[in-house]
């Protein structure tokens, strides 16, 4: 009696567990702006107005194995000046950061950052990602791991490709000042 209780409730939370999330607790989930976070300044009105959320980014500087770290540990989050731009927006801010980043959706541009670090500029882009791919990507693993292998595959390759209603953006900005 018990073994046939067992396998019903593992049978139901597996089920429950394939189950796609709902779009907009997704974008919830993944756009949210912080209080205390750098702003960027909108230069275009019509970006501005595209906007479907915002992101607050960690953004850091790290140096990697060179003169100052003769034990070939990577420092994180070294100050550096930068600025970041965008079309449609711009911000400036000494790292460590975190940055209120804009969300447009499949549509988010790519994200140029300039630091100035030591009397070197260092320049590198970033591209928006799918937020909510990779949540569900990571939901479909822990699935497969813990409670149903066979669940967990069909959520991971049900949940691989973009869909309607999917969070873009950022989720960090690290630039290595090597």
């Amino acid at each position: 009696m018990q073994m046939k209780l067992m396998t019903g409730l593992c049978a139901i939370i597996a089920l429950a567990a394939c189950g796609s999330p709902d779009p907009e607790a997704q974008k919830e989930k993944h756009l949210r702006a912080k209080k205390d976070a750098v702003n960027v300044e909108f230069n275009d009105a019509k970006m501005a107005e595209k906007i479907v959320g915002f992101r607050a980014a960690p953004v850091s500087t790290v140096r990697g194995a060179g003169a100052d770290f003769s034990s070939g540990q990577r420092a994180k989050n070294v100050g550096a000046d930068c600025k970041i731009a965008s079309k449609g927006y711009a911000a400036e801010f000494r790292t460590p950061t975190t940055v209120n980043l804009p969300s447009f959706g499949r549509e988010t541009p790519p994200i140029t950052m300039t630091c100035a670090y030591n009397d070197k500029t260092f320049t590198e882009t970033f591209k928006a990602e799918n937020l909510s791919k990779s949540s569900r990507t990571g939901g479909a693993f822990a699935v497969g791991v813990l409670l149903c292998p066979v669940c967990g595959v069909a959520a991971g390759v049900a949940g691989s490709g973009d869909k309607l209603g999917d969070a873009y953006g950022f989720a960090e900005l690290e630039m290595s000042l090597d």
